[in-house]
């Protein structure tokens, strides 16, 4: 018989029950200790006194001991170097049998990450498949350092970005036409001279044949201007207004803010558009794309708002996804909450509920956003309409990923 070849989904489980093992171990006796050096409960002060550690070593020992599992306690716990200084520096003060059941958990402990290709980083990524409280901490601190290279990288970055959409039923009678506000708050340039890219419009002008697709236009309706002017939102932008370059790549048009070092970037920035013909109102699937957003600009928060008309697709949710981009030219992936697509991420991001009407628009932080999505409303002659809304917020989202949204059908065709 062929030797037994073990999957990665057996590697990982039987990794994750070792590890278990070594955390309550290593956990025992790491316990004992520290409760001996600074007390029950124990305080880092009193640790910091006995032992001479430095603050962020000590606080992050006292922190693992009191995490409430196994797993828990090994991703929090020290590396076995922070581990080693902590049984230095108490040598002289607890039982030497206690010191030698706690240097041999050490051990083991490092004797584990040998073993693992990647070292603490993949003990973690295997935890988090574990445990969804570990998986989001990790995702946050990944999130976070690539948001501080990207900004490096991109030379530019926003404090705070937002995007909200508006769909409404198509004059057509068959479609939907939705309305979308973009907002960048605290625009920065990392690099003096960087151009940064603010919005990118495609295909102007009617499309020809008897079943035009989508298009893009002004909040006004306009489906032909490329002037910047008429999709800048003065009421949610801060004066003066910037002045920006067209530029033009095949059915693209950008509209970007020149690297002009004397000229800083806009403290506030709002842009505006319509796009009809969007979906058709009689989805015919479980699920629908709504969106596909990729973020070119980096930033500390990033929401995302979605408002549908009270009449339009009842009992339907919200739905969102990130995936890696596809070759130049291939599809957005078809949205199948049944099945992971091979470019997928593993990003946590849902959409919640928000109130009906005008506290439905308000943003923590951003004083005028309710403001500023009723004033385009208003050019839209969408002022009376009554909406249900929902809002996905991400801190240091991953820019040049796909972001889908999609909406779950209440009733799915049989």
């Amino acid at each position: 018989m062929p030797p037994k070849v073990e999957t990665e989904p057996a590697m990982a489980t039987a990794t994750s029950s070792h590890s278990g093992r070594l955390a309550a171990d290593l956990r025992v006796h790491l316990t004992r200790l520290i409760e001996h050096l600074a007390g029950s409960p124990a305080r880092p002060v009193r640790l910091i006194r006995q032992t001479g550690l430095d603050k962020s070593l000590a606080s992050r020992l006292i922190q693992a001991t009191k995490t409430g599992s196994d797993l828990d306690f090994l991703h929090l716990v020290p590396s076995p170097t922070g581990l080693r200084i902590l049984l230095d520096a108490s040598r002289a003060q607890v039982d030497p049998e206690l010191h030698r059941a706690l240097e041999l958990a050490i051990d083991q402990f490092q004797l584990l990450l040998d073993t693992l290709p990647g070292g603490r980083q993949t003990l973690d990524a295997q935890l988090g498949h574990a445990s969804a409280d570990i998986r989001l901490r990790r995702e946050h601190m990944a999130r976070q350092a690539s948001f501080k290279a990207v900004s490096f990288l991109f030379g530019h970055y926003s404090e705070t970005l937002t995007t909200a959409i508006f769909v409404v039923p198509d004059a057509d009678g068959v479609h939907t036409q939705m309305i979308e506000v973009h907002r960048r708050i605290g625009l920065h340039r990392v690099t003096p001279g960087t151009p940064m890219p603010l919005l990118s419009l495609f295909t102007f002008g009617k499309t020809d044949g008897p079943a035009p697709g989508a298009q893009m236009a002004s909040i006004q309706g306009d489906v032909t201007t490329q002037r910047a002017e008429d999709f800048i939102v003065s009421a949610g932008s801060s004066m003066p207004l910037p002045e920006l370059v067209v530029e033009r790549e095949g059915q693209f048009t950008t509209f970007v803010l020149p690297g002009d070092a004397g000229s800083p970037p806009p403290v506030q920035l709002t842009t505006a558009f319509r796009v009809l013909r969007a979906q058709r109102l009689d989805a015919d699937g479980a699920v629908t794309l709504l969106r596909n957003y990729m973020l070119n600009t980096p930033c500390h928060r990033l929401v995302r708002d979605i408002y549908v008309a009270d009449t339009l697709w009842p009992g339907m949710q919200p739905l969102v996804r990130f995936y890696l981009p596809g070759p130049s030219g291939a599809p957005v992936p078809a949205p199948d909450p049944e099945r992971r697509h091979f470019r997928q991420l593993n990003l946590s991001a849902s959409f919640e509920p928000l109130p009906m009407g005008q506290d439905g628009m308000a943003l923590e932080g951003v004083p005028d956003q309710a403001a500023a999505l009723q004033h385009v409303l208003r050019q839209a002659g969408l002022q009376d309409q009554a909406f249900r809304g929902w809002r996905c917020e991400l801190s240091y989202p991953v820019p040049l990923v796909e972001m889908q949204f999609s909406i779950r059908n209440a009733t799915p065709p049989d």
